[in-house]
């Protein structure tokens, strides 16, 4: 399998887990041995950023509307910091050119008070174990796609998932939910 570390995996309508139904998967990391690691762009959770940030002794500059997004179903308790610029050379990973993360308090002290730099806060994340994710896109489950640059750090997350089909030449209103296999 291609390595899928930067791309995005797209959830196909056959895909009916509440945790991934029409979701759009950052691919964060990806390897035969440890297996997939990612963060689900498009669900916005409850808390308010500048809320969180607060309650952790940090300031906040920027849209108040800001939310932690929902990373994915695994270890909901961790934080991941999503952003653009350049990286920390100790405390960021390079996802992309220009796009990185951190769980490094120092990086989100840094980067809460710079609104200018696209930033997102995440809870949880998506994993898969080895051969698992593989396993399911060759049941259809997950379409792979280039990363629109603006998708990332975009606020219509509603949409988010019709666009980036779109982007791919699909439209879908003419896919039909079910079981099948891909060969």
């Amino acid at each position: 399998m291609m390595d899928l570390k930067g791309r995005l995996l797209v959830a196909m309508p056959t895909l009916l887990d509440p945790n991934f139904q029409q979701s759009i998967v950052l691919i964060v990391e990806h390897n035969l041995e440890d297996g997939t690691f990612g963060l689900v762009l498009n669900r916005p959770g409850p808390l308010r950023v500048d809320e969180f940030c607060s309650s952790i002794g940090i300031d906040w500059v920027g849209d108040e509307d800001h939310v932690v997004h929902e990373g994915g179903p695994v270890n909901p308790s961790v934080g991941w910091l999503l952003h653009e610029g350049e990286p920390d050379p100790v405390d960021s990973t390079p996802i992309t050119d220009g796009i990185h993360l951190s769980t490094s308090r120092e990086v989100l002290q840094k980067l809460a008070m710079k609104p200018n730099i696209r930033r997102r806060l995440y809870s949880g994340y998506a994993g898969w174990s080895p051969g698992q994710l593989a396993e399911e896109m060759r049941y259809g489950s997950w379409l792979t796609s280039d990363l629109p640059s603006d998708i990332v750090f975009s606020n219509m997350k509603e949409q988010a998932w019709h666009r980036v089909m779109k982007h791919q030449g699909i439209d879908p209103v003419t896919l039909v939910p079910g079981s099948y296999e891909v060969s």
